[in-house]
């Protein structure tokens, strides 16, 4: 196999694309088995034929096929079709569907359907609806309105996929499946139903062993909250006041481990039944931390992701106070995103699906201008990538998907972006699998930690600190360096990077702080900020003087940190930083150094 990074991709690529023609592509060159090797090449669209006439199939597989289309997704939300009443199953019209699609030479995607239960089940089982944030219970009509942990809707969840895994697990047209449908996204994010309280209960036991341990890791002495019986642990839900940090937290965890979990059940069969195939699932990954995709994705084959910079950029601009927000800032969190999706198994990974036009409900974004949706393919590709799907073939005439446009209009007329999509298809044919599954050099990477997040979520602090915010303003700091960025987690290999950036270790354990100090002692450069090192993995703070574990690796010792309220404290650089002073707007940790260099100074307003 020839070896070519996509460093080299980025270098050479405008001279290759913009030629008048495109040389045989390296795989063409070397034979079929070492392309063969690699994987299909995964180029298509998400396709809904349980929403489209029969009579249209043909003429939808016969088109796909001359866009250049290699594969499709389908019956992720087809579970009424598939199993009309609990028990009988009804796989014909997906056969039809499928041999339709194979004689086209167009391969399938499977979904399991478990991210929207038929209207028989949830009629016959009232106990699997999700409970929000707000103790609030949720209705069927929609979608991801299920508990992970409920049995009964994981035991109906498991039998419809190993349905269809024994009934296409020889199908020649079916390559791969896709778990269930973006487990991150949902309008509550987590559930906090009494099933959730029953498995968050069960998780504590098997995390600390006794109740002693857990009332010291959550003080539950504050507030006279001592817990004498593991039944009375409860799930963080409105209380009349703030709920406690370390319970809150290890609550975000357990609801990980659930979602996680949910997952690898339906994985356990598909491997069993169907050992040829890939399995996946996608998400919305980064800047959004729902669920640590690290466990979601641990024994999956590849990570898939979805990405409509479009749809977000309408979305943050209805979020947010300000008006307009400018698509410098939506480019570098989707930037984010895919570098974390790269980064998280260490290899390719696959766009599942790629905003292709107009997209949203019940209002949707603009048209994409021409070239961008072949410019946030390359994006991707750039960034890791080894294959995309565009959402979707034919734009839906009902349903709460009806503005979320395809490559075919409602009149089912090409859209403005078809010929692109086409083109962009044919292009990254032409490149091949060899430069589509090759790896991704990084000599730098940002640290991002759930725990931090979710322990800044349950305590700001400051109105105005995010995150995820500052994560993504990290990442666009550091991206103008045109260098190789890894996203990495906790528990990383830190010692292949030049540089380490980890804004806000807000929660910082002992092991983390080791191989952090280990690979500064070694010759590495770690980059942090404020509130470094201020609690510990229970989420308590820390009794030593920040920052903390690291005050040592450092060089200094925080004797006082400020919240920013009012404008006028400025930073001045020393002359290795020169350059304009800088205005503080959020928070100051006042450092006293022992072995550190300064290099800026706070000037307060006189």
């Amino acid at each position: 196999m020839f070896s070519f990074s996509r460093r080299e991709f980025l270098s050479s690529s405008a001279a290759a694309l913009s030629a008048a023609s495109f040389r045989p592509p390296l795989w063409a060159q070397i034979g079929n088995n070492s392309a063969s090797a690699l994987g299909p090449l995964l180029l298509g669209v998400d396709y809904y034929p349980d929403q489209t006439p029969e009579s249209l199939w043909e003429e939808d597989a016969r088109l796909m096929a001359e866009t250049g289309i290699t594969n499709v997704r389908i019956a992720e939300f087809a579970w009424a079709l598939m199993e009309p009443s609990e028990g009988r199953f009804d796989f014909d019209w997906l056969h039809r569907a499928v041999d339709i699609l194979r004689r086209q030479k167009i391969a399938v995607i499977l979904g399991t359907p478990s991210a929207a239960p038929p209207p028989w089940l949830s009629q016959k089982y009232l106990e699997i609806f999700e409970v929000n944030e707000r103790g609030e219970k949720l209705h069927p009509g929609g979608r991801r309105f299920t508990c992970p942990t409920n049995q009964t809707y994981r035991r109906l969840s498991l039998a419809i996929a190993t349905e269809m895994a024994r009934t296409f697990a020889n199908d020649p047209g079916v390559i791969g499946w896709q778990i269930d449908n973006e487990l991150t996204l949902g309008s509550s994010g987590r559930c906090y139903c009494e099933y959730c309280r029953a498995g968050f209960q069960k998780w504590a036991r098997e995390k600390y062993h006794s109740l002693d341990e857990v009332n010291r890791n959550w003080g539950t002495a504050f507030w006279s909250q001592i817990y004498t019986d593991w039944s009375q642990i409860p799930v963080p839900l409105p209380s009349g006041a703030d709920p406690n940090p370390g319970l809150t937290l290890d609550y975000y965890r357990y609801q990980s481990y659930a979602n996680a979990s949910f997952s690898d059940e339906q994985l356990a069969v598909l491997r069993k039944l169907c050992p040829k195939h890939f399995v996946t699932t996608n998400n919305v990954g980064l800047p959004l931390d729902t669920i640590d995709e690290r466990m979601l994705y641990a024994n999956l084959d590849f990570v898939s992701f979805d990405n409509y910079p479009g749809f977000f950029k309408m979305y943050m601009e209805q979020q947010s106070k300000s008006g307009a927000v400018p698509w410098e800032g939506i480019t570098t969190a989707v930037a984010l995103g895919h570098d974390f999706g790269r980064s998280l198994k260490g290899m390719p990974f696959m766009v599942m699906e790629e905003q292709s036009g107009k997209a949203g409900q019940p209002t949707f974004s603009p048209q994409p201008d021409k070239g961008q949706v072949r410019l946030w393919t390359y994006q991707a590709i750039a960034h890791g990538a080894m294959g995309v799907n565009y959402f979707r073939w034919d734009t839906a005439t009902f349903g709460t998907e009806e503005y979320w446009h395809g490559l075919l209009n409602h009149d089912r007329s090409k859209s403005p972006a078809f010929n692109e999509i086409k083109q962009t298809l044919n292009e990254l044919k032409s490149l091949g699998p060899e430069l589509l599954n090759s790896q991704y050099d990084a000599d730098s990477a940002l640290l991002f930690d759930y725990d931090c997040s979710w322990a800044v979520k349950i305590q700001p602090q400051h109105y105005a600190l995010s995150y995820t915010e500052q994560a993504t303003t990290w990442y666009g700091c550091m991206s103008p360096s045109h260098t190789g960025i890894d996203v990495i987690l906790p528990g990383a290999d830190l010692v292949k990077y030049k540089i380490v950036y980890a804004p806000v270790v807000y929660v910082l354990a002992e092991g983390q702080a080791e191989r952090i100090r280990n690979y500064v002692q070694n010759g590495g450069v770690f980059v942090s900020n404020f509130r470094l090192g201020a609690k510990n993995e229970a989420s308590q703070i820390v009794r030593t003087p920040l920052p903390g574990l690291l005050r040592d690796v450092m060089g200094v010792t925080v004797t006082d940190y400020v919240p920013i309220y009012s404008p006028g404290q400025k930073v001045k650089f020393a002359s290795a930083l020169a350059g304009e002073d800088a205005e503080v707007k959020l928070w100051a940790d006042i450092l006293q150094p022992q072995t550190a260099e300064v290099l800026g100074t706070v000037l307060h307003e006189s």
